[in-house]
């Protein structure tokens, strides 16, 4: 995926959350949320793109719906499903950096190991 291709991901994602429910323009930006529930839900054919996704997502001005979409939904689903490859980068990144460590403090245990769970409870107490 291209930077622009993620860029417009990233754009399509955050207005649809902004839209009210019922509002038409909300299904222009479908397709985006529809991109990333793939990755979610692919079964790993690449995990890295979600990785991506969520680490350029967050760094965006988001609303507070988006930033527990992108909590309950990618980045739990990404350490439910790869949080023994991930862990790491995730550890480090919540101690760099107060925003991911907010946006981690939006993930819920879902299907992830014990282990990876203490330590998501871990990062999110030892850092900010």
């Amino acid at each position: 995926m291209t930077e622009d291709e993620l860029n417009s991901l990233i754009d399509a994602w955050i207005a649809f959350h902004l839209e009210p429910e019922m509002a038409p323009e909300k299904k222009e930006n479908w397709w985006a949320v529809l991109k990333v529930t793939e990755w979610m839900l692919s079964g790993g054919d690449n995990p890295e793109l979600l990785w991506q996704f969520i680490t350029a997502a967050y760094k965006r001005p988001l609303p507070d719906i988006a930033v527990a979409s992108l909590a309950a939904g990618p980045l739990e689903d990404l350490l439910a499903h790869y949080g023994a490859d991930y862990i790491d980068r995730i550890e480090t990144l919540a101690q760099q950096d107060p925003k991911f460590n907010h946006l981690l403090g939006g993930v819920w245990k879902n299907a992830m190991t014990p282990d990876i769970w203490r330590r998501i409870e871990a990062a999110r107490i030892k850092a900010w």
